[in-house]
């Protein structure tokens, strides 16, 4: 059995990575594109996509590709939870109104 040596990325290395993922991901933005591995996204950013998969380690693209859409559906459920509480207190404070003048 032989052991691989790992090449971890250098802070550095990893700063960059960074830095064009950033770039990259604003350009989706800007393009309303939400995630990276769509067709549609493969299409769009050509010139920064290739950046950011040359500067980061291809699990890192991976991890940050789903992290993407993950925090965005995770926006979304909280501003729903957030609507559906303010809908309960609107509610209630109703009923309490109705039941002061009755």
């Amino acid at each position: 059995m032989t052991q691989e040596t790992v090449n971890h990325p250098s802070r550095a290395d990893r700063q960059k990575c960074w830095k064009v993922r950033d770039a990259y991901f604003a350009c989706l933005d800007e393009s309303k594109v939400l995630d990276p591995s769509t067709p549609e996204a493969a299409s769009i950013c050509q010139e920064l996509r290739k950046q950011y998969e040359g500067a980061c380690m291809k699990s890192w693209v991976e991890y940050f590709n789903k992290r993407r859409v993950l925090e965005v559906e995770q926006k979304e459920i909280l501003e729903r939870m957030r609507a559906q509480h303010q809908a309960v207190e609107d509610r209630a404070a109703e009923t309490k109104a109705k039941a002061e003048k009755a």
